[in-house]
């Protein structure tokens, strides 16, 4: 009976955990986020799952996407490798930052500078760019390239 109690309660607590990670549960960027891309002391408001519109001051800046919602089949060797792409009111993309992930530092850390190739890139040329993976981090580069790819085809779907 104890048995069965736990298992049930297993699993109870495995479907609530799985459901909570796709069901648009998407945390806003924290300070110190908004500050690595360039947008200290900015305000959000959220705008769709995974998407926030940006203020500086009363002038709106643009949009933060995290790709979490919108990337959870692409994976890179050891799993997610989530983003934030920030987009700015002109529709150019401005800055990008990997999210925390469980791959390989020393592979990943080849594969992250491949987040320089979108910047200043129209958000919709960027979502069709032609993006080469690094030679010793392919799964990694396959990771952030389809997470980019996917925040860029949600702000086109939900925002322009």
């Amino acid at each position: 009976m104890k048995k069965t109690f736990l298992l049930l309660t297993l699993l109870l607590f495995t479907f609530a955990y799985a459901t909570a990670q796709t069901s648009g549960n998407v945390a806003a960027p924290s300070a110190q986020q908004l500050s690595r891309l360039g947008l200290k002391g900015a305000t959000l408001q959220k705008a769709h799952d995974g998407i926030w519109s940006v203020r500086m001051g009363k002038k709106k800046s643009g949009h933060i996407i995290n790709s979490t919602p919108y990337a959870q089949s692409i994976r890179g060797y050891r799993g997610a490798t989530p983003v934030l792409v920030y987009v700015d009111a002109g529709g150019t993309v401005k800055k990008l930052m990997a999210l925390q992930n469980r791959e390989t530092p020393e592979y990943f850390q080849d594969a992250e500078p491949l987040l320089r190739r979108w910047v200043g890139k129209q958000a919709r040329k960027a979502e069709a760019m032609n993006v080469d993976v690094v030679t010793g981090a392919t799964y990694s580069s396959k990771g952030l390239i389809g997470n980019v790819r996917a925040a860029l085809k949600a702000y086109r779907e939900h925002v322009k």
